[in-house]
């Protein structure tokens, strides 16, 4: 984990300058501690596709480290390895599993929409919301 300091080396000081206007000093320095933490690799289950249980035999027998989401039963965070070692496996490349941020996994589950509803998602781009919404 980088420190602040070399985080703030490693930004743009327009960048840096507008963030301490923005925010009082002690949550700017949050938000550049979070940007210096490891970013863990975390997905969901494509529940159309297969299951939680299914998942976490084939992570283990894979010797793959997960935790699961307390919030959000079909969300998984990889302690051990990257999005590129992920999309490599077949689970990835038959659409049993879907790399997303656990923060974009909150919109669906917030808005719960049933069928019938029509949604606008202003920011869908891949589309992992949309998926989500689709299990």
């Amino acid at each position: 984990m980088a420190s602040i300091g070399e985080v703030k080396k490693r930004l743009p000081n327009d960048f840096i300058e507008r963030l301490y206007n923005q925010f009082s000093p002690i949550t700017a320095d949050r938000i550049l501690s979070g940007m210096a933490n490891t970013r863990y690799t975390t997905l969901r289950v494509n529940t159309l596709k297969y299951d939680r249980q299914s998942l976490m035999k084939d992570f283990r027998n894979l010797n793959i480290k997960f935790e699961r989401v307390m919030w959000y039963e079909d969300a998984f965070i990889i302690k051990n390895a990257n999005e590129k070692q992920i999309s490599e496996l077949d689970i990835y490349k038959k659409g049993y599993i879907y790399l997303q941020s656990l923060s974009s996994m909150i919109p669906p589950i917030i808005l719960n929409p049933k069928n019938g509803d029509r949604v606008l998602d202003m920011a869908a781009a891949p589309g992992s919301k949309t998926t989500q919404h689709a299990c």
